[in-house]
């Protein structure tokens, strides 16, 4: 059974506590709050939809991990019957690469906006071309803004692009100079409540080791330049 058929199956399991098409945004809030400390579900999910929501989170991890890059949430999504009132459509994997490759690369700060990002497929395309074209050093110049009407949309693109940057990280730290996601009426510019706003570290609560602030001590007191502390330590300068 492929990833994506374990993923609706587990799903439509926790439907029958949730009630039909409920679980999976539950399941969002949960994780995403989880992620990052950010806004708490007003519902917590009971022990049956816990117990679910661990071994979905387990399968949606293994997908990413075997294609990083690719919207398996967004997919997942279609699957189990789209977005409720509003209409979604993902972006096809193959476009998603190929309007990466034709962004190219910059020498300096590159900004990315991805209007009405919805699962945040191109953006999700783009961060691992860029690594792939140049490597971690490309992805820490990246200015990431992601806007969609749908707050439970931006948790699914911010948990898919931190996890992507985890996955390619490959146990080291992996950051983009700046991710900003927000629940917006495109059109009228009306600001719902879902805002992350993450500069340097993507988890807002990141902090530096102890062995990391020693060195970034040693490096101070020698008169290196932050951006080369950030860059050779490959921690957020912000934390410097």
């Amino acid at each position: 059974m492929s990833y994506l058929q374990q993923a609706v199956k587990l799903v439509q399991e926790g439907d029958r506590f949730s009630g039909h098409g409920r679980f999976f945004s539950e399941f969002i809030d949960d994780w995403a709050y989880r992620q990052t400390g950010q806004y708490a579900p007003s519902k917590p999910l009971s022990e049956a939809q816990s117990k679910i929501a661990h071994q979905l989170s387990y399968v949606i991890r293994n997908a990413w991990e075997t294609c990083p890059g690719e919207d398996f949430i967004g997919h997942l999504i279609e699957e189990c019957g789209g977005s409720g009132h509003l209409s979604f459509f993902r972006t096809p994997p193959a476009l998603s690469t190929l309007m990466a490759k034709m962004m190219g690369g910059s020498s300096g700060l590159e900004d990315f906006a991805d209007i009405c990002c919805g699962s945040g497929s191109l953006t999700l395309a783009h961060v691992n071309q860029t690594f792939l074209d140049g490597g971690a050093k490309a992805v820490a110049r990246l200015n990431i803004m992601g806007e969609d009407l749908s707050g439970n949309k931006i948790k699914v693109a911010m948990l898919q692009i931190v996890n992507l940057l985890d996955i390619l990280g490959g146990g080291k730290p992996l950051y983009v100079h700046s991710l900003r996601l927000s629940e917006v009426n495109s059109l009228s510019r009306e600001l719902g409540v879902v805002q992350y706003d993450f500069s340097g570290a993507n988890n807002p609560r990141c902090k530096l080791s102890e062995e990391q602030k020693a060195l970034v001590h040693q490096a101070l007191g020698a008169d290196i330049d932050i951006d080369v502390i950030s860059e050779r330590l490959r921690v957020p300068a912000n934390l410097v």
